[in-house]
């Protein structure tokens, strides 16, 4: 993976809701070549997205996103989590413009997400932890910026061919923002688990519908769905939600993951307290 040049720029719009950014370019250290980059502060038309746009048919630079408005937050302020795959499509029609939210990777969402949060309210969120070691319980402000982000590899392309039992081959692509709300249906409309019906609908085969690809599922050997989850595992991407740790008590360093939230991107409560109280 070749390490990109990282841009550095707080995002500004006019009032068309277009990205204004000047943007200045600060040249990498030479090290190792990684395949993580920090969310940062910066405007969607100048740091690529984690799928870095190849399982879109679309230039870069025709994707714009604005930071949230009122109108926006009456929307998030009504999710929950039976709402919220459709719901928050409709916020993303609202702030996306050049790309269909459903057809967004689920990597990608998430990366939005912390970017709306990131640019639109404040760059911090509190986590709370308890020490592994001496059990503890610390608190701490986690810069979301800071968050590394996990890109697809230069050669990964959709459809992904694998091989399973019998010497068949079957061809996936990655899970959609569209698999989640019609897991979300699925499970509604019939009280089952979507646990194989979200895989079913990574499936690339025009002759089967979902629910055929579904049976074909339950009938395989285990080994084969493992196959198929390890390939959703391998090409994971987008911001990786943990963070290293220091106790403050016993000075113990840990890996903490940093729980998703609706007050991640919408403060209330006490988290609106902390951050935004000494304004006014």
């Amino acid at each position: 993976m070749k390490e990109k040049t990282k841009v550095k720029g707080k995002a500004e719009f006019d009032e068309t809701g277009k990205a204004t950014t000047t943007v200045t370019e600060e040249k990498p250290k030479v090290e190792e070549p990684k395949t993580e980059q920090p969310v940062g502060e910066q405007p969607i038309g100048v740091l690529a997205l984690p799928s870095r746009f190849r399982v879109y048919d679309i230039q870069p630079s025709a994707i714009r996103l604005r930071t949230f408005k009122g109108k926006d937050e009456k929307l998030i302020a009504s999710l929950t989590h039976e709402n919220f795959e459709s719901k928050f499509i409709e916020i993303l029609s609202n702030v996306l413009e050049g790309l269909n939210p459903r057809d967004l990777t689920i990597g990608d969402r998430l990366y939005i997400m912390l970017w709306e949060t990131i640019n639109s309210y404040v760059k911090f969120c509190t986590l709370d932890h308890q020490c592994a070691n001496c059990f503890e319980k610390n608190q701490y402000d986690v810069d979301l910026s800071l968050l590394n982000v996990v890109e697809l590899p230069d050669d990964f392309k959709e459809p992904y061919t694998i091989k399973v039992s019998g010497g068949k081959t079957i061809n996936l692509r990655l899970m959609r923002v569209k698999d989640e709300e019609k897991a979300k249906d699925f499970e509604k409309n019939t009280k089952q688990s979507s646990w194989l019906y979200r895989y079913a609908l990574t499936i690339v085969d025009d002759k089967m519908n979902d629910y055929e690809k579904m049976a074909m599922l339950e009938e395989m050997p285990a080994i084969d769905i493992a196959l198929i989850r390890a390939f959703h595992e391998k090409f994971y991407h987008g911001p990786k939600m943990e963070v290293t740790v220091e106790c403050k008590k016993c000075g113990a360093s840990e890996v903490a993951p940093v729980p998703f939230r609706i007050e991640l991107f919408f403060p209330y409560g006490e988290t609106l307290k902390r951050y935004f109280g000494n304004a006014i």
